[in-house]
């Protein structure tokens, strides 16, 4: 399955957006997930199925000053 994640096209077999951030080694606790122009809760995370031509961006929080 081809998905875009930041802008950029990637191949891989992704059913949920907690399998997604996994692959990516993102903790989940620590990112936003929008999946087409929408905020994914960070509950709904392991449910929420990916499917052919979807748009994932994804936030970091990042820690400083």
């Amino acid at each position: 399955m081809n998905i875009t994640i930041n802008g950029s096209t990637e191949a891989g077999d992704y059913s949920t957006v907690a399998e997604l951030l996994a692959s990516q080694g993102l903790d989940p606790k620590l990112v936003v997930v929008e999946l087409n122009c929408k905020i994914v809760p960070a509950a709904d995370f392991g449910q929420t199925s990916l499917q052919e031509g979807d748009s994932v961006e994804i936030v970091q929080f990042v820690a400083g000053g």
